[in-house]
């Protein structure tokens, strides 16, 4: 999804940064550039010892969410921001609405409009 902000590339990836650190991601440092940042949330279900040796031995895929921001120069101190989601393995319920929570924070506390494509 792309958004068109009137505020310079920094200042919406720093914002938007903190919004999903709050949320429980964890940011690549390694990955961060000047205009591209990637975070990751790992599900972790809490089970019995039982369970734990089950999953193991069935080897399901650990429940991975990313998100990548890149933020470009629009012209006149505007910023074009594209949010990347991508996800593996079965992730828990509340987890699967966050890009639309993310898109509606965007558009409500950034003042951002849809990218026309």
């Amino acid at each position: 999804m792309d958004f068109l902000v009137e505020r310079p590339p920094r200042e919406v990836l720093d914002k938007v940064e903190i919004y999903i650190w709050q949320r429980g991601f964890h940011m690549s440092l390694r990955d961060r550039t000047e205009t591209t940042s990637l975070f990751t949330r790992i599900h972790v279900p809490r089970k019995g010892f039982l369970k734990t040796l089950l999953t193991t031995l069935v080897s399901t895929p650990t429940a991975v969410q990313k998100i990548r921001l890149v933020a470009s120069e629009a012209g006149e101190g505007r910023t074009r921001l594209t949010i990347i989601e991508s996800r593996q393995g079965e992730l828990p319920d509340r987890w699967l609405e966050f890009k639309a929570e993310l898109e509606q924070w965007v558009t409500e506390e950034l003042g951002a409009t849809y990218w026309p494509l």
